[in-house]
């Protein structure tokens, strides 16, 4: 996959008008990074964040929903690379707490699983959880497996996961406005969520602390926007995300079936038309983002929106600016996997 070279002068010239996508679809506003080989060349805010008509800017902070989880993906696999954690050990020989689910089944989920979607555990639900399937067996998108998963990583290395992504992503990488918790700081940066009729959605005034789904958390939590968030994605294609070779090829390697025409590595989405291409999309109340990298030509996208109606600007954008045969297939997923 590569970026098309008539992209960006189309875009600064006005030919692509994301403006105008954003008025059509009733998505107030939208940030945007272009990734050219594991380098940010573009990176700008579009519309207004907020029902006061205060611009989206660089800095104005959107839910990042399931793009928390490829981060997440690379934090539990750097755990890893320094042996701390073992992908193939079942998750509750270790962690020290009450099984989640009554079913004998939860005992066997395994860090691979959790992180490729086979453990069979539910996307979210209240305790004690149900099992879809035996893990290892099947599908099943599931923020919970994510979750237990984070539980794991957390116990052990003592801090909770906000606190580690800090420490390994956000300070040395240069992403001074993320968090993957909800604080004042973020409240006073953050964007209004809108319904696909452009009227506000979601006001967040506090950390989310109760529900099946609390924060930080591995399957929805982060708070940033393109402009950071690509700085992920730079650090993937240049660097392998600090990974060794061993498991930066897991993490970007097929370890599911997804669909017929979707499998899924460690953290991330592959086209089976391009194994070469790695990607994610978010999705919560209000907000809907996308990113999109290929780990042999560096190139790649991220695209946030604070709309209910995201899905309609970022994938007609995503196909004017980048090449594959895989949009259909990639649009086809997200659809049906929640």
């Amino acid at each position: 996959m590569k970026l098309k070279t008539d992209f960006l002068p189309k875009l600064t010239r006005g030919e692509i008008s994301l403006t105008q996508a954003l008025e059509r679809w009733h998505v107030p506003g939208a940030t945007l990074a272009v990734v050219s080989g594991g380098e940010i060349v573009f990176s700008a805010a579009y519309g207004m964040r907020d029902g006061k008509g205060t611009p989206m800017t660089e800095g104005t902070l959107l839910e990042c929903a399931s793009l928390t989880k490829s981060l997440f993906a690379l934090l539990a696999l750097q755990e890893a690379d320094a042996g701390k954690l073992a992908l193939d050990r079942p998750i509750m020989d270790v962690l020290r707490e009450e099984p989640w689910s009554d079913d004998p089944r939860f005992l066997t989920i395994t860090p691979r699983q959790a992180l490729c979607h086979a453990s069979g555990l539910p996307n979210w639900e209240a305790k004690p959880m149900h099992m879809l399937f035996d893990p290892g067996r099947s599908f099943s998108y599931s923020g919970e497996g994510y979750y237990l998963l984070q539980h794991l990583v957390e116990q052990t290395e003592g801090r909770d996961m906000n606190a580690l992504f800090e420490e390994r992503f956000f300070r040395p990488w240069g992403m001074e406005h993320a968090s993957a918790c909800w604080t004042p700081a973020v409240g006073e940066a953050f964007s209004v969520g809108f319904d696909r009729e452009g009227k506000v959605r979601k006001v967040r005034s506090e950390r989310r602390t109760t529900g099946n789904g609390p924060e930080p958390n591995a399957a929805w939590s982060l708070y940033s926007y393109s402009g950071e968030y690509a700085k992920i994605l730079c650090r993937l294609i240049r660097e392998r995300g600090g990974l060794s070779q061993e498991l930066f090829g897991e993490m970007t390697a097929p370890q599911n079936a997804a669909s017929a025409q979707i499998d899924w590595g460690l953290g991330f989405g592959i086209p089976k038309k391009d194994p070469n291409v790695l990607w994610h999309w978010g999705d919560n109340s209000g907000f809907q983002s996308f990113a999109i990298w290929d780990k042999v030509t560096g190139d790649g996208m991220v695209v946030h929106t604070n709309g209910d109606a995201g899905r309609e600007v970022y994938f007609p954008l995503l196909e004017q600016a980048l090449d594959g045969g895989f949009w259909g297939d990639i649009r086809d997923f997200v659809e049906h996997a929640e």
